[in-house]
């Protein structure tokens, strides 16, 4: 039944008869009081559920508890991420999640840049509040939109990647051997030989070396990988380091540190811990490797993150010489033609 009251237009309906559950709602206008009855009856004759959902009033710091309950818990980074979730909640001024628009998100996004931090960083933050969401809705714990995932990432510029030369490489291992630390020669190797990150190869453990391989198992996609090694080198690691537990027990970064300081070479900010994965990788495509196993190496879970290297396969070299568009032979035209 629709009747006329004060405030508009009233729909007061049974769809289930007497004994089913009652529904009232007042519309502005008859004709959206006559369309939300109809969908009602119609969702109740297919056996649907037809009561209008509850408005759910939680807050979005409520929603990354949840996250944190379901899924973050099992992350390796699960309690940092759900501070900094806090964080974010907080600065948005922790709204129910039902009032947050895709403007809200854009106006955070925008307060975060002004603050100083990098464009890279404020995509993660997005990231992380969409990816609350996306979780609550496919837990079935959510049922609005997901305000974050309207918004894009930022265009971030490709940074550059730098890596050491043969005669850098050699200048490095003079300065690592005079070093005191017992263990930054042994880490620096296995990174330039593996394209390991500084810490897998720091945290590696001796069950994990065996039959001229090195097994990777905290890695920071959280997937193994396993990584051949030259016999020579394998009879070192397995002769003079521990046979159970962690081969390096104490962290040598900062000699590596000091040791490529006293060498002169100079590289891009925030890359001195990936410099000698890049060094790996990229002497791997040089000297003819296959992307697809440079991928399976560095443990890459998508082939674009690999394809950063592929500008220097001499293959990729010769090919833009060899498939370049050439002019014709009547087009091309000799210096005194030209005068």
């Amino acid at each position: 039944m629709i009747r006329k009251v004060t405030s508009g237009w009233q729909v007061d309906i049974q769809p289930e008869g007497r004994s089913g559950r009652r529904i009232r709602k007042t519309f502005r206008t008859r004709a959206e009081a006559k369309r939300f009855e109809n969908a009602v009856r119609a969702r109740a004759a297919a056996g649907e559920e037809y009561q209008p959902r509850k408005r759910d009033r939680r807050r979005l710091r409520d929603l990354a508890q949840f996250w944190y309950d379901v899924h973050g818990s099992s992350l390796k980074d699960g309690n940092v991420r759900l501070q900094k979730l806090r964080v974010l909640a907080d600065q948005m001024g922790n709204p129910p999640v039902v009032s947050i628009t895709p403007t809200d998100v854009a106006r955070l996004r925008a307060e975060r840049l002004q603050r100083g931090l990098k464009a890279n960083t404020v995509n993660h933050d997005i990231a992380y509040l969409r990816a609350v969401l996306n979780v609550a809705i496919r837990m079935k714990e959510w049922a609005g939109e997901n305000p974050f995932a309207a918004v894009s990432a930022l265009r971030l510029p490709a940074s550059e990647l730098s890596w050491l030369n043969q005669e850098q490489i050699d200048t490095l291992f003079r300065e690592l051997r005079a070093s005191r630390s017992r263990n930054v020669l042994t880490i620096t190797e296995l990174c330039l030989y593996t394209g390991a990150r500084w810490s897998e190869a720091q945290h590696l453990r001796a069950e994990n070396v065996r039959n001229c391989s090195v097994t990777y198992v905290h890695t920071k996609n959280g997937r193994s990988r396993t990584v051949p090694i030259d016999s020579t080198f394998y009879d070192r690691l397995r002769s003079d380091h521990p046979r159970s537990g962690r081969l390096f027990p104490q962290d040598a970064y900062r000699a590596f540190s000091l040791a490529l300081e006293r060498t002169g070479i100079i590289l891009p900010k925030g890359q001195r811990s990936h410099v000698l994965r890049h060094t790996f990788a990229s002497h791997f495509i040089m000297n003819g490797g296959n992307l697809l196993t440079l991928q399976r190496i560095l443990g890459h879970q998508t082939i674009q993150m690999t394809m950063r290297y592929a500008h220097l396969s001499p293959d990729h070299l010769i090919e833009a010489v060899k498939y370049s568009p050439r002019p014709g032979v009547d087009t091309m035209s000799t210096p005194d033609e030209k005068e």
